[in-house]
């Protein structure tokens, strides 16, 4: 038979009270749940320009990382100025994936079971490629962490940085090549013929009944006076001729 006295419901509700209270207590002193945390977050990549064609190496730093289990990082870019290769480093252990489209990557990491969660500096290298030249920015356009206990960080804009990319260089044209001289006649090609001269037909030699001869005779260096001045006294000898044949006529009747 339960004792039901005053003094004894005193000591019951005394008791309740205790445990109510060790029970907040121990509520109290249980250690929250950490969410994962990085110190510092940082994108670095070439300081000097690349040219077109060139790789980029972007790297990732998760500075001072606290319980990070795993995380997912998407960079974003200029498709018209970069385009994704491939990545190059992610931590060991874990299991990686990428997912890709124009202008962007999409990095994720995650430990596997019981392995522990990722502390100190966590490093990613993503490779892209430089297509034309221009400043190309790359942004880490968003960053989510997940702790051991499934807790979550999510940021957006966090870092991001200036690749300067030089335009390819434009190929000098090749000269075309020379065309070979046509052949000489010491090459054994015929000979253009020499013009020569023509010689002017000699004057016929003209005789008449008169005393006078004329004798003409065509030379090379004869000059147009010369050869008028033979023309003048043949035609006086003929002239005179058939002078001399008509008072020979008249003479004779």
């Amino acid at each position: 038979m339960r004792d039901r006295s005053p003094r004894t419901r005193a000591r019951r509700r005394a008791l309740h009270a205790t445990v109510a209270a060790l029970g907040l207590l121990l509520v109290a002193a249980a250690p929250a749940a950490a969410a994962p945390a990085v110190d510092e977050v940082a994108l670095t990549g070439p300081t000097a320009a690349v040219p077109a064609g060139a790789s980029v190496d972007v790297r990732l730093d998760l500075r001072a990382a606290a319980d990070v289990y795993a995380y997912e990082a998407t960079l974003a870019f200029d498709p018209a100025l970069l385009a994704y290769d491939q990545v190059t480093d992610v931590p060991a252990g874990g299991f990686d994936d990428v997912t890709t489209a124009p202008g962007s990557v999409t990095v994720r990491h995650t430990r596997l079971g019981t392995s522990p969660s990722l502390t100190g500096d966590v490093t990613t290298t993503v490779r892209l490629t430089a297509l034309a030249g221009g400043t190309a920015t790359v942004r880490l356009a968003d960053l989510t962490l997940v702790g051991s206990d499934a807790a979550t960080d999510t940021r957006a804009d966090v870092a991001s940085l200036d690749v300067v990319v030089t335009p390819a260089p434009t190929p000098t044209p090749t000269p075309p090549a020379p065309t070979a001289p046509a052949p000489s006649p010491s090459d054994g090609g015929a000979a253009a013929p020499s013009p020569s001269a023509t010689t002017p037909a000699g004057a016929a030699a003209g005789t008449g009944t008169g005393t006078g001869t004329g004798t003409g005779a065509g030379a090379l260096s004869a000059t147009g006076a010369q050869v008028a001045g033979v023309l003048v006294v043949a035609l006086a000898a003929l002239g005179l001729g058939a002078v001399l044949v008509r008072r020979r006529a008249v003479a004779s009747r």
